[in-house]
């Protein structure tokens, strides 16, 4: 960490940009934009919790001897997990053509009423085949919060402040987590529907909240600078800022992206010239996020644990995501001050770690492991588990959200969820037959595997990864325009609205842009 780093940390709380460059409305709307979200980790909780639930086994599952107890079978628990999943990436898909035509705002009012419609068709389910269409359903308006609202969360939020913002996001997605978790625990022990039904029910609490809070949350205004809207977008932006001279500013510097990126727009474009770059970052980190075991440890917690003896799984599962939340809560700051990078270059290799050593000492036959390994494999899971939501799942959003330029970036988050979701997908309906004695017979050694993706995720990071903090994300059109190296990214200066005058200028060529590249990267050496 730099001393520069190292002093912010230790500033005035009056001195940090989560309190000098925020209003309180930048507040009110970065907070009720995320009510939707609380359904992504509230959802996939209780479907964790529910798979080991007797009232829930009793009803869908298959008596087996040996343990004298019901349990949902492998394919039920492939079917069960996976055909929702593939409504997360409808979803994705679907969310680009609705934000960037009628916008982010009415977006989240279509992803609410199918929230609710979805909801209701899971309450008064009476086979697992209905519970799993109603989760279906209810996946599609999750596919579109996870790709609409981290976007628009970074639409809205200063530069200093913006992983912060975002990362708000990913609390609401565990504290539906918890909420869940702490349901399933009280409910667990109720025999007949309503010990797994309960838990369905409650979350129709945030689309309802999530509809009344609708009227007090702008349009983006990035969005309606895109549609010619300066002056709504400016009024907007006023109320979000600090000082009226800072949002004009801003305004500025996004219609200069816009004239930068005059021809962007379609989602071949994408794939063209400084864009493609920004579209492999954007759409392989969330993808490796969706690979390294956190698609597993959100539908198969229960069964895993018990798998390995573990008594009172269902408090284990509660404290676990407890954890995830806590660490959220006191970690919320970190991209902004310690950066996207050391976050996930660290991160990267705990996780690598702890899942190799969660393997190892579980052993395939669980059935002989010894309760001191036992006891090592939890405790690597909890290290997982507060590594991930420290990293990976907060810059996992960020990244899509903040890397692509702003005609593109609705596309590039749709196609970024769409493939993190496909690879959850897979790794769900996999995951129970890769375990399974009788299919993939891995058992707890499925964790190699897992462990093997953090370690392709740590090399992607190292050379692909740019560091964003601080940085508008009118400053990453033109960082990427000029070609900086990965490395370079986190010494270009910020805050200097040089995306103005480099569009005045008309410094498009390339010869231009390997002399911005090596003037930068030369006054830079220079000055250290």
């Amino acid at each position: 960490m730099s001393s520069t780093t190292s002093e912010k940390l230790f500033t005035a709380p009056k001195e940090w940009p989560i309190y000098r460059d925020m209003t309180a409305r930048a507040w009110r709307v970065a907070l009720f934009a995320c009510l939707g979200a609380a359904i992504f980790g509230y959802d996939t909780a209780w479907w964790s919790g529910v798979l080991g639930m007797p009232a829930f086994t009793k009803a869908y599952g298959v008596y087996n001897p040996k343990t004298k107890g019901y349990t949902i079978s492998a394919p039920l628990q492939s079917s069960g997990s996976g055909i929702p999943t593939a409504g997360r990436i409808i979803g994705s898909v679907l969310t680009p053509f609705i934000a960037d035509r009628v916008g982010r705002r009415m977006c989240m009012l279509v992803m609410s009423v199918l929230f609710i419609i979805s909801i209701i068709v899971e309450v008064t389910s009476n086979s697992f085949w209905q519970i799993v269409m109603g989760r279906f359903l209810n996946y599609i308006p999750m596919g579109m919060a996870g790709a609409l609202i981290p976007v628009y969360q970074a639409e809205c939020a200063p530069p200093s402040c913006r992983g912060s913002l975002v990362t708000v996001y990913t609390w609401t997605v565990d504290a539906g987590a918890v909420l869940a978790s702490g349901i399933v625990f009280n409910t667990h022990a109720m025999t007949g529907p309503i010990a797994y039904k309960l838990v369905m029910g409650v979350q129709m609490v945030f689309p309802v909240l999530l509809l009344a809070a609708l009227p007090f949350i702008p349009e983006s205004p990035r969005w309606l600078c895109m549609k010619g809207r300066r002056e709504e977008a400016m009024t907007i932006l006023k109320d979000l800022r600090t000082s009226d001279e800072i949002a004009e500013l801003e305004v500025l510097d996004i219609e200069a992206s816009f004239e930068m990126h005059a021809s962007d727009g379609s989602w071949m474009d994408l794939f063209r010239g400084s864009n493609l770059r920004r579209t492999i970052i954007s759409v392989t980190l969330p993808t490796i996020e969706g690979w390294q075991g956190q698609s597993f440890m959100g539908n198969y917690l229960i069964v895993f644990l018990i798998s390995l003896g573990v008594k009172n799984t269902y408090l284990l599962a509660l404290l676990i995501q407890s954890t995830l939340l806590a660490m959220v809560t006191i970690s919320f700051w970190a991209p902004d001050y310690i950066g996207r990078r050391p976050m996930l270059i660290v991160g990267t290799a705990t996780m690598w770690i702890s899942m190799y050593i969660t393997a190892g000492v579980s052993g395939r036959d669980t059935t002989v492991t010894s309760d001191t390994r036992k006891q090592v494999a939890v405790g690597m899971l909890f290290i997982w588990a507060i590594t991930y939501a420290c990293t990976w799942q907060t810059v996992g959003f960020l990244a899509p959200a903040e890397i692509p330029t702003t005609k593109l970036r609705s596309k590039t988050g749709g196609l970024a969820y769409f493939s993190q979701q496909t690879g959850g997908l897979i790794v769900t309906f996999v995951s129970p037959y890769m375990q399974d004695a009788g299919y993939g017979n891995m058992g707890a050694y499925i964790g190699f595997f897992f462990g093997g993706i953090s370690f392709l995720g740590l090399i992607f990071v190292y050379f692909c990864f740019p560091e964003t903090k601080g940085t508008s994300v009118e400053e990453l059109d033109l960082f990427f325009d000029q070609k900086i190296p990965t490395r370079e990214f986190g010494k270009a200066r910020r805050g200097q609205h040089g995306i103005q005058e480099y569009v005045i200028e008309g410094q498009t060529h390339e010869d231009d842009v390997e002399k911005n590249v090596e003037t930068i990267v030369v006054k830079e050496k220079n000055e250290n």
